[in-house]
């Protein structure tokens, strides 16, 4: 009994981190850069201010972004 309950608790914990390893962020905007052309800042529609790291994205530049668990990952959204 104990350890079909350690399997279930083992599983549903294995889930959980692999599907909180793929959250995306909803769209941001870059806001501070390290003068080297990355973004180092982004905020989001409720106007918190997050650490993210964005290579080649500009100051003002609309992000989309993804939590890689280590690091929040941000890529230019192309508008069309």
């Amino acid at each position: 009994m104990l350890r079909t309950m350690g399997k279930t608790l083992g599983g549903a914990l294995a889930v959980l981190c692999l599907v909180a390893t793929f959250a995306v962020a909803d769209e941001m905007t870059c806001t501070a850069s390290d003068g080297k052309g990355n973004c180092t800042a982004a905020t989001g529609p409720d106007g918190k201010a997050i650490v993210v790291v964005g290579e080649g994205v500009q100051v003002g530049d609309k992000v989309s972004c993804q939590d890689k668990g280590y690091m929040i990952n941000c890529a230019t959204v192309v508008t069309k």
